[in-house]
């Protein structure tokens, strides 16, 4: 599935010589890919320093999707601010009083919270 997806990336003009590079340098690669947080170590062939932090998101997608997380905050905090990317503690006595009975009240999550605790305790105190 990585290769497929590299094939792909290799379609745009920054990527154009990307598979070419890799099977000529594919022990370089390799280390790469096998640091503990790519996004953070040294691209091969130059690429930390040629590409923006949006084509670097395309390139971590492409070969470890499980590190993109990282990157796309990398991306959303040169792109718009640190502060979006910055955890919020939500204040549920002050999203009671905003809300109407009429209105739901939305909240994104992130992987593994779970506001039911919370919301059960606020419920409670009411």
């Amino acid at each position: 599935m990585t290769w497929l997806n590299l094939v792909q990336l290799s379609r745009l003009p920054q990527f154009s010589q990307l598979l070419n590079q890799i099977s000529r340098n594919d022990k370089g690669w390799k280390a790469w890919f096998d640091e503990e947080a790519p996004e953070e170590a040294t691209i091969p062939e130059g690429y930390s320093s040629s590409l923006d932090t949006f084509r670097k998101l395309l390139l971590i997608r492409a070969w470890c999707p499980d590190r993109i997380t990282a990157q796309s905050l990398h991306f959303i905090a040169s792109t718009m601010g640190e502060r979006y990317t910055e955890a919020v503690l939500l204040d549920y006595e002050k999203m009671l009083l905003e809300s109407e009975k009429t209105s739901p009240m939305i909240c994104f999550l992130t992987m593994g919270s779970d506001p039911t605790d919370n919301i059960e305790r606020l419920a409670r105190g009411k």
